[in-house]
Formats: C-alpha cells, structure tokens, sequence
C-alpha cells in the first residue's frame, strides 16, 4: 500500500511541476539566461525534493490513518493522497513565485 500511494503522490506532484516548469519558461521571457538559469535549477531542485518528500510523507499518513478502523486502507489512502496533492500545489506555486523573484534579483545585481 504504502509503495502505491508514494508513487501516486509523486506523480501528481511531477505533473504539476512540469506545468509549472513551463509556465516559469514562460514568465522567464524577456530574461537573458545569466539572469534565468538560477530560477530555473531552484524550480527543478523544489519540484524533485518535493515530490520525492511528499511522497514519503504521504504513504506514511496513510499508514497512520488505516490503523483507525472506522477509514480502512482506501479511506486512508484516498484521504493522504489528494490531501497531500494539494499541498505540493500550494508549495510549487510558492516555488514558481519565488523563482521569478530570484530571477528579478538576479537581473537587478547586475
């Protein structure tokens, strides 16, 4: 159960870093690449920390949550899964705004 549900997790949240890897190419341009590759790297290393954290993190509330008899192991499963999806959303749209304000400081030391 718990390898399901870190797998799952984690790719929720590689899939909503990847469109938020696009979206920040996208709210990049106009930027030389001195200015955007430390966005770039900080986004990616965010998205894999993220994903492999929330993952973990998740499969092991949904163990937590099965032991009450009342969920089960779907109800637990169900529950840490989307929970924890929305969480890593919150956290990579923090990631997506703040990589473009490094990249706004970046540009502005020159």
């Amino acid at each position: 159960m718990k390898i399901i549900i870190f797998i799952i997790t984690a790719l929720i949240q590689l899939a909503a870093a990847t469109f938020g890897f696009f979206a920040l190419i996208l709210g990049l341009n106009g930027f030389n690449e001195e200015d955007a590759t430390p966005s770039i790297y900080f986004f990616i290393a965010l998205s894999m920390i993220s994903a492999l954290g929330l993952g973990a993190t998740s499969a092991f509330t949904a163990k937590r949550i099965a032991e009450k008899k009342s969920l089960g192991k779907f109800g637990a499963s169900a529950i840490s899964v989307v929970s924890f999806a929305v969480i890593g959303g919150i956290i990579l749209m923090v990631g997506w705004f703040a990589a473009l304000f490094l990249a706004v400081i970046m540009h502005e030391w020159k």
